[in-house]
């Protein structure tokens, strides 16, 4: 197999002969020019028939290259002396991952790639999101179902492996229980050894056993597998297969000259039972759908798209979001869609749960988030404060499922965490199984109209993160939402940590303030009505039944300076005046 990579200049006789129509000249996708050479802008796979090659192509995100330490050309994963033009072929003997032993990396991504962008197609086409389909191009052969194209069908024998290895293990214990006989018959027409009176037969004559259906059929699956993995270098582990397999060249001929096809008919019909016949379907529809090198009208396989960013999008709400709980939310009022949202426990306090607003940005690594998007982000936590207030807190105040934003004592709005996803690629990292979800040591961004007031509407954080995307494409791929509490959870402890480097924070017990006129004490006020202007937006209680108030400085001159002179004004009005002296961790 070929493999490029999106946005990367190759010379132009490595990729534009590669993708001209053998016979016809046409392109069989846009190749297009640039200084640096001639790229490609889609992601995704086909299976063509040029004039220089026939086979499969795959062209990976541009994310997985990366500027080696003191480099300066990009290389995969950032490993020195990998370089895109250098591993296109998987085949040569020249290929550089070959030699290191990872002949396997690329295809096994690119397989796990195919398999989320197959997921992509079947989660929007369900959602009839038209805007997600937009960009993407999906080619199947003529004359045969959506799914039985290469490799669609090379994905279904694989999986087929995983899913019935009991079948195998039970066919190979039923044909082998009588492989040893004594065929007494036979042995009894020798002349025995005799001693003692009795006869002793030294040559005992064992029953052959032909191979049967099932067996035939058997053979005929693992030698495909054995084709898959020796001639495109998918990550196939069959172990010990008990059969003699036949060679990757006779595998080649029965697609080349049509033996397959004609092999596959010949035991049709010979199967009853359901998983067999499963798996004479999809061995048929490979050495049916395949295409060999002399074919008039190839066939034509794709699925490629243009905005991998929606892709992207799509593979993150799934290890993060609601799904579809929140979808109301996501859409709102203004027209913005939100990428995902998600209830998760308070960052101030265990007791609530609350928002958490994220986005998605298909980004390299020296670009960051700016200008619009940051505008846009910080406005869809703003709807979502908005909404829940509406809905929730002026609405139905008894609505035991409300989001409690507001805190009615102090007039303080908890925190809204907010943040940016991206794809990361980690030097020399190959580990389909490892999220790498971490901060991206970007500088936090934050809006406020005021200073040093965390706990009001309107002052918002935002934080970035970066996820590894050899993980993600597997993760999606293979529906595996096992991730999704620890990614939250390391979000969650992330914002705590950096509100704890970020803020100073005190909670103390207040106590009533006493009024007094010229008569004497006339009456008590509650503390947040007295010190109202002091406290506005400094001030958040974690529950409404807390009788704790929790206070934040900013960690600068201003927020030192208002720290001094607030809890100077209130030391008398807090039960324990050691309380505003000694600082305290969110957890």
């Amino acid at each position: 197999m070929r493999i490029y990579f999106e946005d990367h200049g190759y010379p132009k006789e490595l990729i534009v002969p590669y993708f001209k129509e053998k016979g016809t000249g046409k392109n069989i996708l846009p190749v297009q020019q640039k200084k640096d050479g001639w790229y490609l802008v889609h992601i995704g796979y086909l299976f063509v028939n040029s004039e220089n090659y026939t086979g499969p192509v795959f062209i990976l995100p541009k994310t997985f290259l990366e500027y080696p330490l003191g480099g300066d050309k990009k290389s995969l994963l950032g490993l020195p002396g990998i370089f895109p033009e250098d591993i296109i072929d998987t085949d040569s003997d020249k290929n550089i991952l070959n030699a290191q032993g990872q002949d396997c990396f690329l295809p096994e991504l690119s397989l796990w790639l195919f398999r989320a962008m197959t997921r992509y197609r079947e989660d929007c086409t369900k959602e009839e999101d038209d805007a997600g389909l937009e960009n993407l191009e999906y080619i199947t052969p003529d004359n045969c179902s959506r799914d039985r194209d290469f490799l669609s069908t090379a994905v279904r024998l694989i999986d087929y492996l995983s899913d019935h290895r009991h079948l195998f293990t039970q066919i190979n214990k039923i044909n082998n229980s009588g492989r040893a006989a004594v065929d007494w018959h036979k042995t009894l027409r020798q002349d025995p050894l005799v001693r003692n009176g009795k006869p002793y037969y030294l040559d005992l004559r064992i029953r052959d056993k032909a191979i049967n259906i099932d067996e035939e059929l058997i053979i005929i699956y693992y030698s495909v597998l054995r084709y898959l993995k020796e001639k495109f270098h998918f990550r196939i582990t069959y172990g010990e297969v008990p059969y003699e397999l036949k060679k990757v060249s006779e595998i080649q001929r029965y697609l080349d000259t049509g033996a397959g096809k004609r092999k596959m008919r010949d035991i049709k019909g010979k199967y009853f039972r359901d998983d067999l016949r499963t798996l004479w379907n999809l061995l048929d529809a490979f050495f049916t759908f395949n295409t060999n090198k002399d074919d008039k009208a190839p066939i034509k396989e794709a699925l490629v798209i243009k905005k991998f960013d929606r892709v992207f999008e799509r593979m993150v709400d799934f290890v993060i979001g609601d799904k579809d709980k929140l979808t109301k939310l996501k859409t709102q009022k203004d027209g913005k869609l939100i990428d995902h949202i998600y209830l998760d426990k308070s960052l101030i306090g265990n007791k609530n749960s609350i928002y958490f607003i994220g986005d998605s940005k298909y980004y390299s690594d020296e670009l960051h988030p700016e200008g619009v998007s940051l505008y846009k982000q910080f406005t869809y936590a703003r709807n979502a404060i908005l909404y829940n207030i509406e809905q929730y807190h002026l609405k139905n105040k008894k609505n035991p499922n409300r989001i409690r934003y507001r805190d009615k004592d102090t007039e303080g709005y908890n925190i809204t965490p907010n943040f940016f996803i991206r794809p990361k690629i980690e030097i020399g990292n190959l580990d389909f199984c490892t999220p790498s979800f971490g901060p991206s040591g970007w500088e936090t961004k934050s809006s406020k109209h005021f200073e040093d007031r965390l706990f009001d509407r309107d002052t918002l954080l935002l934080r970035e993160y970066n996820i590894n995307l050899v993980f993600l494409i597997a993760a999606y791929g293979a529906y595996e939402d096992c991730w999704t509490s620890s990614i939250r959870k390391t979000i969650r402890e992330d914002m705590i940590q950096f509100l704890n480097e970020t803020y100073t924070f005190f909670k103390f017990e207040p106590k009533d303030i006493p009024i007094y006129s010229e008569n004497g004490l006339i009456g008590t006020l509650p503390f947040t009505q007295y010190f109202h202007a002091l406290i506005a937006g400094k001030a958040y209680k974690e529950s409404d039944d807390s009788k704790e108030i929790i206070l934040a400085f900013e960690k600068t001159a201003k927020g030192e300076g208002d720290s001094s002179e607030v809890r100077k004004e209130i030391e008398n009005a807090v039960s324990d005046p050691e309380s505003i002296k000694t600082p305290i961790k969110l957890k």
